[in-house]
């Protein structure tokens, strides 16, 4: 099993690694490589091509064991992140972006949840609570990547012009909120253990000062086993759970409708709250854009929801797919809203 585990891992990372460069030159973050490769290992591709191959690389044996030490990798992922947020910086800035981050938080909630009523009856059971269920569905609709939305800033050298600040403000109070939702949709389906470690984890991390030699030290020790060893692992376990031939015929038109309504509270809240709040509808839009992205953070939130039973491997595997549509649309859209980075010239803080 430890032979078929590091088998595993390995091929995660050496796909990873090749698609990393063909993303990265199409302006997408290199973690969509990863979240990618998981899936191209799994039964949606691999299952399909080479069922052999797959089989001897991610057996069904070694689902429990990877799925630990994914737990483990998700759990020192999200206090990295939280560790990331700087309480102090996000409190100062608050004020100006309370209105965009409320927008960008409440309405993608409320879509969310409205459509749990379509999606109940379908994908859903009596075992399951509608309350739970609607819930959880307004919860994943409200993600925002901060993690990928910092690097997609970054490589477009907008992190420190008003707009990449005012993003990152609001993505971390969006990462917040969400989160101290999720909790209570943990604590709705009575659950414990690894669902309820990653919203500690997160929340624990927020709290430690980002600048101290505490936070130093964990950075420089943790992040890079975690980014190297045990999110591999993740996106193994998430593409063994990834089953595209689950859907077919009309259900890729409920996939289209989850991704429009997914995109239309992100871009329309957010777009909303920053015309409000003084932003200039280019702006605005732009802002949208950004906080419509998903990644990393949305693929952990629906494993929780698996755990929980809350939502089904079908509705899993179309929520994944939302969460890769909505990111890799973050930076051609961009693009077409405020041009190539060299002139999106906002002033800088």
């Amino acid at each position: 099993m430890i032979f078929h585990l590091l088998l595993a891992l390995a091929a995660v990372i050496v796909v990873g690694r090749l698609l990393a460069p063909l993303f990265r030159a199409i302006g997408q973050p290199p973690v969509i490589g990863e979240v990618i490769a998981g899936i191209a290992l799994g039964p949606s591709l691999l299952g399909r091509v080479a069922p052999d191959v797959y089989r001897y690389i991610l057996p069904p044996e070694i689902a429990p064991l990877l799925g630990i030490v994914a737990q483990v990798g998700v759990v020192l992922y999200m206090f990295l992140v939280g560790l990331e947020l700087n309480p102090d910086e996000v409190r100062r800035r608050v004020p100006s972006t309370v209105t965009t981050a409320f927008g960008s938080i409440v309405l993608p909630f409320v879509l969310g949840s409205l459509l749990a009523f379509y999606l109940y009856p379908r994908f859903s059971t009596a075992d399951v609570s509608f309350t739970g269920f609607a819930l959880f569905v307004g919860v994943a609709m409200s993600i925002t990547a901060f993690p990928v939305l910092a690097r997609i800033l970054s490589d477009g050298g907008m992190s420190r012009t008003e707009l990449g600040v005012h993003a990152l403000t609001c993505a971390a109070v969006n990462d917040i909120a969400a989160w101290c939702l999720l909790a209570v949709v943990v604590g709705i389906a009575n659950a414990t253990g690894g669902s309820l470690l990653v919203v500690s984890a997160f929340l624990l991390g927020t709290v430690i000062p980002n600048t101290g030699r505490v936070a130093r030290m964990l950075t420089g020790r943790v992040e890079r086993i975690v980014t190297m060893l045990l999110l591999p692992a993740f996106f193994a376990f998430t593409g063994m759970r990834t089953q595209i031939d689950l859907v077919s015929g009309s259900e890729w038109l409920v996939v289209a409708l989850i991704i429009g309504v997914a995109t239309a509270g992100k871009f329309g809240g957010t777009l909303l709250g920053a015309r409000v709040s003084g932003l200039s509808w280019r702006n605005a839009a732009g802002l949208g854009i950004l906080m419509n992205t998903r990644g990393l953070m949305e693929l952990i939130v629906l494993n929780v929801g698996l755990d929980l039973g809350v939502i089904s491997s079908k509705l899993y595997t179309m929520m994944v797919l939302m969460a890769l549509a909505t990111t890799l649309a973050t930076t051609p859209a961009l693009q077409f809203v405020l041009g190539p980075p060299r002139s999106r010239g906002a002033a800088a803080v």
